[in-house]
């Protein structure tokens, strides 16, 4: 199984030194991704829930937060192997066709090192700042993924839909990547998994329990199966939010890599049975990681955890 680490882009560490620091002592170490989310704001008075957070209140860390594919631009400069991902890009926000451009620009200049995650956004407060109506980002968002593959395929390009039209175009460079970079859907219902299974190349998966992302990454291969693709083709994706605590949670309870580091643990070595392809570790809300050093040694620790569970 591979592992990621996610980039200082958000809270107190997000600054250039840090992310320049972790993204270097990554492909040093051996690590095989880099990772970035997006956040557009944190509502005063919120509309929706936070998934991520049992009282459904964005951490405070998200009010502070540098734009997800500027990062890994940033990053793709400065390194030279390990791959670049972003779980997850809320699509409904964007225009396919010009997104489709900038991600072929990043995989270009990365020499294919990219990978794409999308989802659908959960939060009507940032659908309403991004001008997107929130009822609507399901069917708004189908056609966005659609598109953006569209114009990553051969020339001429046109795509045609209720919500985004394109006429007969040339639309270069193409992504490195063949036929494209990995395009991950992530979500927890199953309109969104059904979705991942029809038209992505993976799931990606977070902040519930590790069983039920299991389940989720299962309903997800089934879809696949359903329109007879290879689901074992599919890539699965775990972004680790991590929680770490002296004392344990409650197993019936706690959200993925949340509890000591002995639950931790249990929850790399079970995704891993599973084949789980990689999961990557975002420790922005430890109040231990809030600096270069305390990064550092999540990085070490986690290393180490997941080669102690690789078989031998």
């Amino acid at each position: 199984m591979k592992i990621g680490f996610a980039l200082p882009h958000q809270g107190p560490v997000a600054t250039k030194d840090n992310m320049r620091l972790i993204a270097t002592e990554a492909e040093r170490m051996g690590y095989d991704s880099l990772w970035t989310n997006e956040r557009l704001l944190v509502p005063v008075n919120a509309k929706t829930p936070y998934p991520g957070n049992p009282e459904g209140v964005l951490n405070d860390e998200y009010k502070t937060h540098l734009d997800h594919l500027t990062c890994l631009t940033y990053v793709s400069a400065i390194t030279e192997q390990i791959r670049l991902g972003v779980s997850l890009i809320n699509i409904p926000w964007y225009n396919p066709v010009l997104l489709a451009k900038r991600l072929s620009a990043m995989d270009s200049l990365s020499d294919g090192r990219l990978t794409v995650g999308v989802g659908l956004s959960w939060s009507e407060d940032e659908c309403d700042a991004a001008n997107v109506s929130y009822r609507e980002r399901g069917r708004i968002g189908e056609e966005a993924i659609e598109c953006m593959l569209a114009v990553w395929g051969p020339d001429p390009v046109e795509y045609h839909g209720k919500y985004f039209n394109l006429e007969p175009a040339f639309i270069g460079p193409k992504p490195v990547q063949k036929p494209h970079p990995p395009v991950l859907v992530g979500g927890f219902m199953p309109k969104a998994l059904d979705r991942a299974g029809r038209l992505a190349d993976g799931f990606t998966g977070c902040c519930a329990p590790v069983d039920a992302l299991l389940s989720m990454r299962q309903a997800v291969m089934e879809a696949a199966e359903e329109r007879g693709r290879d689901s074992s083709q599919l890539l699965t994706v775990m972004r680790c939010l991590v929680e770490r605590t002296d004392d344990p949670l409650d197993d019936a309870t706690r959200l993925v890599t949340c509890g000591t580091w002995e639950q931790i643990a249990e929850d790399v070595r079970k995704m891993e049975d599973a084949g789980v392809d990689e999961v990557f570790f975002d420790v922005a809300f430890q109040k231990d990681a809030q600096s270069s050093d305390g990064l550092l040694r999540y990085m070490e620790q986690f290393k180490g955890m997941v080669k102690e569970t690789a078989p031998v």
